[in-house]
């Protein structure tokens, strides 16, 4: 890579690690709201599992912006970089095999914490979905 392609991708990274951490702010407020939905719904609470699940999807609504701009940065970029940030994103790849630098790295840990708190977010929510829809859960076959 020559200097100035080094110096598109560090810009490049830091703008994705940027969005990257709004997605990760969005992702802990829906684990958050999804806490607190489970906690209405164990007091059957019909009205604050009502407002949650409102506000938890506005919170959605946030990260599907960052994931749209995430992407739009991925469609613009060279077919080698697009493919291990697609693979990064996942937040699945080792920190330790890092082709692009500290910034890389900076984007392969925020994508991995937002991966945590993904996880974290669908095991409440499973929850929460086999309590109130039994065997017609969403999840029941899964």
């Amino acid at each position: 890579m020559t200097w100035d392609m080094e110096e598109n991708y560090k810009q490049l990274l830091m703008e994705i690690a940027r969005i990257l951490q709004r997605k990760y702010n969005c992702m802990t407020e829906i684990c958050r709201l999804t806490e607190e939905s489970a906690q209405a719904l164990g007091r059957n609470d019909k009205v604050s599992v009502q407002m949650l699940l409102g506000m938890r999807g506005e919170e959605i609504e946030k990260v599907r912006e960052c994931d749209k701009n995430i992407g739009l940065f991925k469609e613009s970029a060279p077919d080698e970089f697009s493919e291990w940030l697609e693979k990064a994103l996942v937040g699945k790849e080792p920190v330790s095999e890092v082709p692009y630098g500290k910034e890389g790295a900076v984007v392969l840990k925020i994508a991995g914490n937002v991966r945590s708190v993904w996880e974290k977010t669908m095991t409440v929510d499973k929850h929460m979905n086999m309590r109130l829809a039994g065997k017609d859960s969403f999840y029941s076959n899964k």
